[in-house]
């Protein structure tokens, strides 16, 4: 039964998406049978977890046909992980969103349900294959239905986002293709393991050289690090909060697993520096970091500048992973837990604010202040913990990658982690001035958001404490199940 877990999980979702349009009439029952594959896809991931940890990966041969010549699907601690974080948080946001997705879609709900199954059956197949023309594959579905997610509301400026993103996401798909293509070329496999072992010996071939660099620049497309960042801004901006609240948090991190898996696990640390790749990453990252914090300061649209926050901490993730240190890299991959669960409450508290008082600028957030306090307090905990404020788990995961940043003898890099806590702050208590000292002549009476709406982001901001709590354990565990098989 155990064997089977890979398939457990990605099939509920699948199988789901093709049930939802013959209960379109009911919304309450496509919702809550979206939240029930969600609900079984997060537990067979948990179990997958435990699995893992105590008995080792568990390796898949779809159709029978061993690898490497078939397609195999493999679970270990890393992506287990992965499958557990995406399951999650969609079904946290499916759950809190339902008044939103009634205002926001009101006659395409069903549509709407059947491209998040088909989206979050994307992610978990790209965290689940082992296989890199698979992992196209599910990139491909994953791409197309986040396109659609971000047109489903009724703004045209949606429509010009994802039409934007569409053709730069197009442009990184192909990066992508092409590279694999290369490296099939060079390798004449395309199971990850078994080119693991056969890069070392056509490392000095040109093919492998453009195969490493075209899907290199079909990721940074697909995770938004700068400069290939131009597709995010207006993808969070303009969608609609439902689609954002659960694009945002999910999209981009499942890219960097797939660039931790493809450059952690294949092209080892001595493929990265053979090709000079890091110092190339280091440089991208740092202007990430302080461009995306310097940008998010100068918006006053919330969604716009919590997406330009999404760009700093992209590349604080992506600093971590380029400084070649194990500390870092648990820390980077610490931060993609934390930074999906601080962006989801955030996001859907930007959703619930805007469902009930129509906030969607700064200045609107004086409004809410004694209306809206579990909301409220929702929003304290994750800014406080994306500026990394102890006992906070933004605050452990900075401290991780700050410790290999001083661990890999790079002095510069440790100032810019420093100072990306500090740019943090400034845009984040910007945002707060807002809510407790600017004035505001309404009445204080209370009004928050449907329970949905609060109870789910409030929820999800107490587990911001116990990841903060558990942090030390977590950072522990890693660095004996995921950092020896990804940090080679």
């Amino acid at each position: 039964m155990e064997r089977h877990l890979p398939v457990f999980i990605f099939i509920a979702p699948f199988l789901s998406a093709f049930i939802v349009p013959f209960l379109r009439k009911s919304r309450s029952a496509t919702q809550l049978l979206t939240a029930t594959a969600l609900a079984f896809s997060s537990f067979c991931s948990l179990k997958a977890l435990c699995v893992v940890s105590h008995s080792g990966p568990i390796e898949y041969a779809l159709g029978g046909w061993a690898p490497p010549y078939g397609i195999e699907w493999r679970l270990d601690c890393l992506n287990a992980l992965m499958c557990f974080l995406i399951s999650t948080i969609a079904l946290v946001v499916i759950l809190a969103t339902g008044p939103s997705v009634k205002k926001e879609i009101p006659r395409s709900y069903t549509t709407y349900y059947v491209l998040v199954l088909l989206h979050l059956t994307g992610l978990l197949g790209m965290a689940l294959t082992h296989d890199l023309f698979n992992l196209f594959v599910f990139l491909e579905v994953a791409s197309l239905t986040g396109y659609a997610l971000i047109a489903s509301g009724d703004s045209r400026r949606g429509n010009v986002a994802s039409f934007k993103y569409l053709l730069i996401g197009t442009i990184g798909a192909s990066f992508y293709l092409l590279g694999i293509g290369y490296l099939y070329a060079a390798t004449g496999t395309l199971n990850m393991g078994d080119m693991g072992i056969r890069i070392h010996a056509v490392i000095q071939s040109r093919s492998v050289f453009l195969g490493v660099v075209f899907v290199l620049l079909g990721l940074l497309i697909k995770m938004g690090l700068f400069p290939f960042h131009g597709w995010l801004p207006d993808a969070y901006t303009y969608a609609s909060n439902s689609a954002t609240a659960l694009i945002a948090p999910l999209m981009t991190k499942v890219s960097i697993y797939v660039f931790i898996r493809i450059f952690g696990g294949i092209f080892d640390r001595t493929v990265l520096s053979h090709f000079h790749i890091l110092p190339v990453l280091l440089a991208f990252s740092a202007i990430a970091i302080i461009g995306g914090s310097v940008m998010a300061f100068l918006q006053s649209d919330l969604k716009r500048m919590l997406a330009y926050s999404s760009i700093s901490h992209i590349g604080l993730i992506m600093l971590a992973l380029s400084l070649n240190d194990p500390a870092a890299w648990m820390g980077a991959i610490l931060h993609i837990l934390n930074h999906a669960v601080m962006k989801a409450v955030l996001f859907l508290a930007v959703a619930g604010a805007a469902h009930t008082h129509g906030v969607t600028h700064l200045q609107d957030l004086r409004t809410i202040r004694g209306r809206m306090p579990f909301t409220l307090t929702a929003v304290c905990i994750a800014s406080l913990s994306m500026i990394g404020i102890p006992p906070l788990a933004g605050f452990f995961s900075k401290w991780y990658i700050l410790t290999g940043a001083f661990q890999s003898g790079k002095p510069l890099f440790v100032i810019i982690v420093l100072l990306s806590g500090l740019l943090t702050a400034l845009y984040f208590f910007k945002m707060l001035e807002q809510i407790f000292f600017q004035k505001d002549s309404g009445e204080r009476k209370l009004a928050e958001a449907p329970l949905a709406l609060v109870a789910w982001p409030f929820t999800l901001s107490i587990g911001l404490l116990l990841l903060g709590f558990y942090a030390p354990a977590i950072y522990a565990w890693g660095m004996q199940h995921i950092v020896p098989v990804v940090f080679v």
